[in-house]
């Protein structure tokens, strides 16, 4: 036999790099001409088993090709689908149906409370783009406005047009203090530096009911996001260079100058090499790679003149005002993470300054989630004399960065290792308000509620997090007038509106107050108050059978009313085939109750299931079963956009949605009990199968199929080999964990890996065959993979 070896020779523009490349050719060139001649090589064992297919020649179709999706849509005016339910004149939910619907977004209210500005997003198939744009609501009105009326939108007014403006987009809206103008961000062209082509994002200003059209506030050297504006001025987040080079009066002109210079268009400066060096973890986030910019926070004074509002670029604190950034060129980010946004800042009424971020430069960041609130006290109210604590120096110097934290302000969790965020002020300025979590590993950890009172400098706990609820706050507001604090947080899957007293706590006579438990809700802001007193909210509200819209939540005793505000989708679902949905509850593998949502297949009415009997002839549906990502997340009664449970009801087939031990809103203990026993949830995946298929006739248990992403895709990896012979006909498995020692290796959030795992992949406890690395790992039954 004949060996041939082949080297492909890599050669550069540096000539001494051509050198070893030829000698490696060279060499395998010989080693070519030396194995073909006799030698004891020809007789080489032959391997007996190869994973060779078993026919000869593969036919045409298995070729790559280019899957079409199942839609026909072509504009947003035509929302039809490609076919109907067979049982109904209804239209399919199919890909266009659903990325057609209308979308809400961000949702800000006027200080009278009387006007909303939100964002509305849909999808142009012709122009192939998302359009958002705002709208305006006249909250006003709705106390006269019939249903029919509300319906119709009599109340609503579309402010910005972006098919006007190149198809730019306008979002994140902020009313002024006199509530009579709205700012915005667009990356519409603003006619004074760069090109049309540029799309970088600045600041609008646009008078709420008019007359007048939108004009420039203010634009920036780099593209800003995350709007915010309260008494004294705009916030805005901006990603600039935090290395020492970049530390100067004017961050944002420096970053920009140094990202022209790196694109390096004609190549003349970096010869195209777009290489970075890194020499610490983390490198990656998410979907981008790291470099040295990092989000930060820039607040710019804005003051009205003539009924004219302006903002002040130049008063930054290195210039003697208290504008620019406020994290003064500290290497920490703010916003933090690849999902952080405005709420990792609050700024006060009373002038003080409040972030949440990671310690700067920390050596452990990859060890662990730990971020801590800064406060700057009286930070807004410096003025050319520098007046107010933290005085600014004029200059940045080296022995600055021994300080780092200093900078940043007074940290007022130092002694807590774990994920503090969110930080809130009260309306009133000298109340700070936040969520934190105590384990510095542990992402899915229980969340309490603490408020810092800046004037007296004492920090209570409101709600001690795994003690006082069994379940955990995901946001903050105030009311108005300071005296307790909303929230929501994830119950039985669903994001439940919840308050608590701002003084008393959790162990005051009301304790934790759920107000809202059906559907699932954010919360915007409070709008006002009914004639009996009663607070009213503005929200979004959205199910397993609505997509989001706008609702005027109402707190009433013992609960909430709701009445919505908005009807974008409301024609578009009546028009489409769903299931109904509904829970089933199960024993788990550990034999305790496991919750599950169970969507019938469109076209199933009640009385056909109630009628359904084993062996009666009668049409039997396939099932889809969904199993989510985190491990610790849930599926919920929400419409979502990628992992939408209705449309493969729609497209006839009955869907579980396990929420196995493992996912959040069952409890703190619930929650935990998969870390280091990953194959628990697939093991409650099979017995809600099996409860499935036992209690519903009308279900084919020949026609099952397993479907899940991330933690989800290694559930379905763990299946194929570990669940009953013939009980899935296929199994999807969208980016997830094949090998659990291999992805220790794929990534740098090693707090995950080594908290769920029991440390790193590498100790000899790794290799232990009760280790969770081995025992759990879907690798380890490969060879009894049958299951496509």
């Amino acid at each position: 036999d004949t060996i041939i070896l082949s080297a492909t020779a890599m050669v550069s523009n540096n000539s001494s790099c051509c050198g070893p490349s030829l000698l490696l050719t060279a060499l395998c060139s010989v080693l070519a001409l030396t194995l073909t001649s006799t030698s004891p090589f020809n007789s080489l064992p032959v391997v007996e088993a190869m994973s060779v297919p078993k026919n000869d020649r593969y036919s045409r179709s298995m070729l790559p090709s280019r899957p079409v999706p199942l839609m026909s849509t072509k504009s947003k005016a035509d929302t039809t689908s490609s076919s109907t339910c067979p049982d109904s004149k209804k239209q399919v939910l199919d890909s266009a149906r659903l990325i057609g619907m209308t979308r809400i977004g961000q949702a800000a209210v006027s200080s009278d409370g009387t006007t909303a500005v939100f964002e509305v997003r849909d999808y142009d198939f012709t122009a192939k783009k998302f359009n958002e744009q705002l709208w305006r609501a006249d909250l006003s009105m709705i106390p006269r406005l019939s249903d029919d009326e509300i319906k119709n939108h009599a109340h609503l007014v579309q402010l910005t047009a972006g098919s006007a403006h190149g198809w730019t987009t306008a979002q994140s809206p902020q009313f002024s203090p006199c509530g009579d103008y709205v700012a915005f961000l667009s990356n519409r062209p603003t006619g004074i530096s760069g090109s049309a082509a540029d799309k970088k994002s600045s600041v609008w200003i646009l008078p709420v009911k008019g007359p007048g059209e939108a004009r420039l506030l203010a634009e920036f050297p780099v593209s800003v996001g995350d709007l915010d504006w309260t008494k004294y001025g705009i916030t805005v987040s901006a990603s600039v260079y935090v290395d020492q080079d970049a530390v100067v009066a004017d961050p944002m002109t420096v970053t920009a100058d140094r990202d022209k210079a790196l694109a390096d268009a004609d190549g003349s400066e970096l010869g195209g090499l777009n290489a970075v060096l890194y020499k610490k973890l983390p490198i990656r986030e998410w979907d981008r790679w790291l470099d040295a910019k990092m989000a930060h926070p820039f607040y710019f004074p804005v003051e009205k003149t003539n009924n004219q509002y302006t903002c002040d670029t130049t008063a930054t604190t290195m210039s003697g005002g208290s504008g620019g950034d406020l994290l003064r060129g500290v290497p920490t980010a703010v916003p933090s993470g690849a999902f952080g946004g405005g709420e990792d800042w609050s700024l006060s009424n009373a002038g003080h300054v409040a972030v949440s971020a990671r310690p700067p430069l920390a050596t452990d960041e990859a060890w662990t989630t730990n971020r801590h609130i800064y406060l700057l006290k009286n930070h807004l109210l410096l003025d050319a004399n520098n007046k107010g604590d933290n005085k600014p120096s004029e200059t940045r110097h080296d022995d600055d960065d021994d300080d780092m934290d200093g900078l940043l302000g007074e940290c007022l969790t130092a002694g807590n290792p774990g994920f503090d965020t969110t930080p809130t002020f009260s309306p009133d300025g000298n109340r700070l308000a936040w969520l934190t979590m105590a384990g510095p590993t542990y992402e899915a950890d229980a969340v309490g509620i603490q408020v810092h009172d800046v004037t007296t400098g004492v920090t209570s706990t409101l709600l001690q997090a795994q003690v006082d609820w069994d379940y955990s706050p995901n946001s903050l507001k105030w009311s108005k007038d300071g005296t307790r604090l909303y929230f929501t947080a994830d119950v039985r899957s669903r994001q439940a509106l919840c308050s608590i007293d701002a003084k008393a706590g959790a162990g005051g006579t009301e304790g934790i107050v759920i107000h809202q438990a059906e559907s699932s809700t954010s919360l915007h802001a409070e709008c006002g108050t009914t004639e009996t007193g009663n607070r009213q909210f503005l929200t979004t509200v959205q199910s397993l059978t609505m997509p989001s819209e706008l609702f005027l939540t109402t707190i009433v005793e013992n609960g909430a009313t709701l009445r919505q505000l908005t009807h974008f989708n409301t024609d578009r679902i009546a028009d489409t085939t769903l299931g109904r949905p509904g829970e089933i509850i199960y024993k788990g593998g550990k034999n305790e109750d496991v919750q599950a949502w169970l969507i019938r297949p469109a076209g199933l009415s009640q009385e056909d299931e109630d009628s359904a009997t084993v062996g009666s002839g009668q049409k039997q549906y396939p099932l889809a079963v969904i199993y989510h990502g985190g491990p610790q997340g849930s599926t919920g009664d929400d419409w979502h956009y990628r992992w939408n449970l209705q449309y493969y009801a729609s497209m006839g087939f009955a869907v579980l949605a396990p929420n196995f031990h493992g996912s959040t809103g069952f409890g703190h203990e619930f929650c935990r009990e998969i870390s280091g026993n990953w194959e628990i949830g697939g093991v409650d995946t099979i017995a809600g199968v099996r409860a499935a298929l036992e209690r519903y006739p009308w279900i084919d248990p020949k026609r099952v199929v397993g479907l899940g992403a991330s933690y989800g895709g290694f559930t379905s990896n763990w299946l194929n080999g570990n669940a009953p012979k013939d009980m899935f006909q296929a199994l999807v498995c969208h980016c997830g964990t094949f090998d659990l020692r291999s992805s220790y290796y794929a990534t740098e959030e090693l707090f995950f890996m080594e908290t769920e795992f029991g440390g790193p992949a590498y100790t000899d406890r790794s290799l232990q065959s009760d280790s969770p690395y081995q025992i759990h790992t879907p690798s380890k039954k490969v060879h009894e993979w049958e299951t496509p």
